[in-house]
């Protein structure tokens, strides 16, 4: 998958890019949103994770509401316009190449971008271990910041045997297993930093339990890719009105909060 680092898209490309997508019936909960806020607080970490798709999103202290709510609503379209135009489970790069190109159209620039495979032959690894591995190879300074964060949002969900059993639904299918990860900061200079962590696995025999908690890597063939990704949210804001317009549902519809105490 080729993914251009660092290059913004401009508005004249953003607006190609919306204007192509299908039209949709405005919902009234973008207007008058109603439910309490899954994003928390600026001054308060926060995880979520995805009701009906395996994506797990973090917030650090210090991450301002305004920017939550941005990094919630792209996902979401992301996801969305993704699925449109491939199979993850059948064609996982064409996928994320979508994937991608929708981040990219809503205002997130890539630096840092990794990918490997795991020889699963002679290590005998968690999942977790293998993504909190690439964040960190993938983050480079933020880093410090990134990887405490994340490693305290998988012990949370470990403790949490409804939201295990909600993310392994959402992410296993009979021999694929596929989830992304976005642990999320904000800069001295006020930039939303994250690094989007996308897992893909092929099981090659069966073991009880949830696959990404539970299961060890010596069953399993494991591709995995990250970016680091900076959010110009003067841009994110300029084509705000065409994102919303592309959601079927609210944030707290799509996204279900992870205790974090």
């Amino acid at each position: 998958m080729i993914i251009s680092e660092g290059v913004a898209v401009t508005d004249q490309e953003a607006e190609q890019f919306f204007n192509a997508l299908p039209v949709k019936q405005k919902m009234q909960f973008l207007t008058t949103p109603e439910s309490p806020n899954v994003a928390g607080e600026a001054k308060e970490e926060t995880a979520l994770v995805g009701k009906e798709t395996p994506i797990v999103i973090a917030f650090a202290d210090g991450v301002a509401l305004e920017k939550r709510e941005a990094v919630m609503n792209i996902a979401q379209l992301a996801e969305s316009h993704a699925d449109t135009k491939a199979n993850r489970k059948t064609n996982a790069l064409a996928w994320y190449e979508a994937y991608h190109e929708a981040m990219k159209h809503c205002g997130w620039t890539f630096t840092n971008y990794i990918y490997t495979t795991h020889d699963t032959k002679n290590v005998n690894v968690t999942m977790d271990s293998l993504v909190l591995e690439i964040v960190a190879m993938a983050a480079g300074a933020n880093a410090a910041a990134i990887v405490p964060l994340l490693g305290k949002v998988f012990d949370r969900i470990k403790k949490d045997n409804a939201i295990i059993t909600l993310f392994d639904n959402n992410s296993k299918g009979s021999s694929v297993g596929s989830c992304q990860i976005m642990p999320c900061m904000e800069s001295e200079g006020g930039i939303a930093v994250t690094v989007l962590a996308g897992l893909e696995c092929t099981f090659n025999s069966s073991e009880g339990g949830a696959w990404f908690w539970k299961w060890k890597a010596s069953s399993l063939s494991v591709q995995k890719a990250a970016t680091q990704m900076n959010l110009n949210f003067e841009s994110y804001k300029r084509r705000e009105h065409h994102i919303l317009g592309q959601l079927d549902k609210s944030s707290d519809e799509f996204f279900a909060k992870i205790n974090m105490k």
